[in-house]
């Protein structure tokens, strides 16, 4: 894998529930940095069961990732830190 690749790679910066996946969602947009939500069945983003339980994960691009965690530590919404 390309140096160029690995920055485009999705990495996760945060693991749990559907609400506070959003809220860290919210914070990096605000802040330009682009994300996604997703789980190990992507249906339970979508459904309407999915605050039922399981886990929801924050992904941003490599090159975003200590910004992210930056932002996410600074605002104390950080639960499980990712190396």
């Amino acid at each position: 894998m390309s140096e160029r690749e690995s920055q485009h790679k999705l990495v996760k910066v945060f693991s749990g529930s559907l609400w506070q996946a959003q809220i860290i969602q919210g914070l990096l947009e605000s802040n330009h940095i682009a994300s996604i939500l997703e789980n190990d069945t992507l249906s339970a983003v979508t459904s309407p069961y999915a605050t039922l339980g399981g886990e929801v994960w924050v992904l941003v691009y490599q090159r975003d990732r200590e910004s992210a965690l930056k932002l996410i530590s600074t605002n104390k919404l950080s639960s499980v830190p990712y190396n």
